[in-house]
C-alpha cells in the first residue's frame, strides 16, 4: 500500500502564488493573483493604459425611427441600411384614416425649396463624417439607401432618409433604371402581398482585372473622401401571411443604364454567398431557414 505524506508548500510561478496545503495533493492547483500586480496579458495592459482604437460610433448601428444603419467610417458611407416594410405603413384603405402624405417641401433646404435638406449625422466624429459639400462639382448623385417613399405618411421617417449616413454616391441615372424598378417591385408587389418585408441595402467594391492584375478602383469625393461603390446589393426577406420566410438577393453595378436597353430584374438575382463574399458580411449567422424565390435559376441563394 502506498502512503502519501501531507505537505504544505508555497511557490511563486509567473507572478502568481501557488498554494499546496493539506489534502490538496490530489486536487487541481489554484492560482491566486498578487493583489498589487499589473495585468500580464499584453491586450489587458494596452486596454487599461491607453485603450484600443475604435471605428466611429463604436461599431454600433445608428438607430432611426423606421430603419437602422451600420456606418463605414473609412469610406464615409453605410455598410448596410435595414428596413422593415409593412402594408399599413405604405398604404391606407380605411376612408377614416386621416393620415396625409408627406410633401418633400417639408424636408426642403432653406436655400432651395426644390431640393431636400441633406443633414450631416452628428453622431459621427467630424473626421469621418460625410457632408453634402463632398458631392459638389462631381458627376455623382446622392443616392438614398432607405427611400423616403417607404414612409409616405410619417414626416419624421421621411425626412430622416436625407441624413448623410443613409447617402451613397451613385452615377447619374442609376436610380432611374433597374434599381428603381427593384424598389417599386418591393413596395408595390412584395409589401402588398405579404405580412412584412425586411430589406437590407448597401454598397459593394468589386475588383476588376487591369493589365493582368486584379485591383480595386473607385473614385473618392471631396474633402470628406467619400468612396464611390462599384456595385449595390439588396437582400430581401419576405415574411408571408402564413409565417414562412422567403429570400431574394440582388446585385447591380453602379452604372448608368443604356438607353433603350431592356433589362429584367431576374438578370440581377445573385446568390447570397457572392454578396457575403464581396461585402464581408454574414447576413444570417443564426442559420435561419429560408425558401428561395430564385426559382428561375434552379438553385438556392444561400447554402445553409
Amino acid at each position: 500500500m502506498f502512503q502519501f505524506t501531507r505537505l504544505a508548500a508555497t511557490s511563486v510561478v509567473g507572478g502568481f502564488t501557488m498554494v499546496v496545503g493539506k489534502n490538496d495533493l490530489l486536487k487541481p492547483l489554484t492560482l491566486h493573483a498578487s493583489d498589487n500586480k499589473e495585468p500580464c496579458y499584453v491586450g489587458d495592459v494596452i486596454k487599461k493604459r491607453v485603450g484600443f482604437p475604435q471605428p466611429t460610433a463604436c461599431c454600433k448601428p445608428l438607430r432611426f425611427k423606421d430603419f437602422i444603419v451600420s456606418y463605414d467610417s473609412k469610406n464615409r458611407i453605410p455598410n448596410w441600411v435595414y428596413e422593415h416594410l409593412q402594408y399599413d405603413k405604405l398604404f391606407k384603405d380605411d376612408p377614416c384614416d386621416r393620415r396625409v402624405k408627406v410633401e418633400r417641401t417639408l424636408c426642403a433646404s432653406n436655400e432651395d425649396k426644390e431640393r431636400p435638406k441633406f443633414t450631416p449625422d452628428c453622431r459621427i466624429h467630424g473626421y469621418h463624417r460625410a457632408d453634402a459639400k463632398d458631392y459638389c462639382d462631381t458627376e455623382y448623385e446622392m443616392g438614398l439607401m432607405a427611400q423616403p417613399e417607404n414612409y409616405p405618411y410619417d414626416q419624421e421617417s421621411f425626412c430622416e432618409c436625407f441624413t448623410m449616413t443613409n447617402i451613397v454616391p451613385q452615377v447619374p441615372g442609376f436610380n432611374c433604371g433597374p434599381w428603381f424598378d427593384l424598389e417599386c417591385y418591393i413596395r408595390e408587389k412584395l409589401v402588398r402581398e405579404n405580412k412584412g418585408v425586411y430589406v437590407c441595402s448597401g454598397p459593394l467594391f468589386l475588383p476588376i482585372v487591369d493589365d493582368d492584375k486584379t485591383v480595386k478602383q473607385f473614385d473618392v469625393l471631396g474633402d470628406g473622401e467619400v468612396s464611390v461603390p462599384t456595385h449595390f446589393f439588396k437582400v430581401i426577406v419576405i415574411e408571408t401571411h402564413d409565417g414562412q420566410l422567403e429570400l431574394e438577393s440582388y446585385m447591380m453595378p453602379n452604372a448608368t443604364p443604356e438607353e433603350g436597353e431592356e433589362v429584367k430584374l431576374e438578370d440581377f438575382l445573385t446568390p447570397l454567398c457572392q454578396i457575403e463574399h464581396h461585402s464581408g458580411l454574414i447576413f444570417f449567422p443564426e442559420k435561419k431557414c429560408f425558401s428561395s424565390n430564385n426559382r428561375r435559376r434552379g438553385a438556392r441563394l444561400h447554402a445553409l
